[in-house]
């Protein structure tokens, strides 16, 4: 039986827009990833950016309050996308999900984990919360324009 390989597919543009955003924060930053989706791949077009309202250390955690939520499914409505999933940066942590991350995640979603070094880009993974509630990484493919 052959293994289906997750793909979700990034302008490098949307990349660096994402990246002006995150960089030189010394919190957590967290958003939405709009876009569409068919079986396997995810097309991300635009992303919303969330004001991370965690109550604890902002440095390790982040928490995206409930109307952003409805903010950003009524944005993707509007547009005639959907949500594929949520961003975060992990500063001065390596760019894969924690504990935490794997409890406050929904299954079918993309988690793009951004990994900053004093708050400059270092790496960048994205993982799928699977039905038994383990992550599994899918591969980004960065597309040039």
């Amino acid at each position: 039986m052959n293994k289906i390989e997750l793909m979700l597919h990034l302008e490098e543009k949307t990349l660096r827009e994402i990246l002006n955003k995150v960089e030189k924060n010394p919190e957590e930053t967290c958003g939405f990833l709009l876009g569409k989706s068919n079986k396997n791949d995810k097309t991300i077009a635009t992303f919303i950016a969330a004001k991370n309202v965690s109550k604890n250390n902002k440095a390790q955690r982040y928490e995206i309050s409930p109307k952003a939520y409805l903010m950003a499914e009524k944005a993707a409505l509007e547009n005639k996308m959907e949500i594929l999933g949520i961003y975060h940066t992990h500063l001065n942590w390596p760019a894969n999900p924690s504990e935490t991350d794997r409890l406050a995640a929904f299954p079918g979603l993309s988690y793009m984990i951004i990994s900053l070094r004093e708050q400059v880009f270092s790496d960048i993974k994205s993982w799928l919360l699977t039905e038994d509630f383990s992550f599994k990484e899918e591969k980004i493919e960065l597309k040039i324009i």
